[in-house]
């Protein structure tokens, strides 16, 4: 009796003008998956540094609509940044509530939490690209990608939202408004999205 086993490797035609070039697809290898030919980095990219939160959106779409894949780019970058700020708020939060002794209460936790958080959004609502947008190549489709990147300062979003939390009145009897103030600049700078 006789077995044929039979392994298939799919393959990738690129054509040009005056070659033809077959790439092999090989699992894991990501040089012929790139739109960007050996470039790993992507286009406008924005990371997070001691200074800065960053984010890079990025949209997919017909060519015809690149104002709109502008957009979408856009609001993806800030629902990425915007989550990373809030994840950094909300650690630095329950190390506040650590410092200045469990008899805060969680009233007063929440109320700085949600305080925060409303001061994050605004913050995120206001930001424009900071590089970018850049777009790819045509596709076979008529497709574009788009790749824009933003970054917020994390000192100015850390004065925002003391001088916020700060002004609310009922929070001003148990705030320790400078602690809060310097331990959330040291959380947003040791804050890096994990690579």
């Amino acid at each position: 009796m006789f077995i044929m086993v039979v392994i298939t490797v799919p393959m990738l035609m690129m054509t040009s003008c005056k070659t033809t070039k077959s790439v092999v697809n090989v699992p894991g290898d990501q040089r012929s998956r790139s739109p960007f030919g050996d470039v790993y980095e992507v286009p406008a990219a924005e990371n997070d540094t001691e200074e800065y939160f960053g984010a890079t959106g990025i949209a997919s779409g017909p060519k015809t609509q690149m104002g709109s894949l502008q957009l979408i780019a856009l609001t993806n970058a800030q629902n990425m940044i915007r989550q990373k700020m809030q994840h950094a708020y909300k650690g630095m939060v329950d190390d506040y509530m650590n410092a200045i002794g469990n008899n805060a209460g969680t009233d007063i936790q929440n109320e700085v939490e949600r305080g925060g958080r409303q001061i994050i959004d605004a913050i995120v609502k206001e930001t424009q690209a900071s590089k970018g947008p850049v777009f790819s190549a045509v596709d076979e489709k008529g497709n574009v990608t788009c790749f824009l990147g933003i970054r917020i300062s994390k000192k100015a979003t850390a004065d925002k939202i003391a001088d916020n939390v700060s002004e609310d009145e009922e929070l001003k009897i148990k705030f320790k408004a400078e602690l809060f103030r310097q331990k959330m600049k040291d959380a947003f700078k040791e804050y890096k999205e994990n690579k």
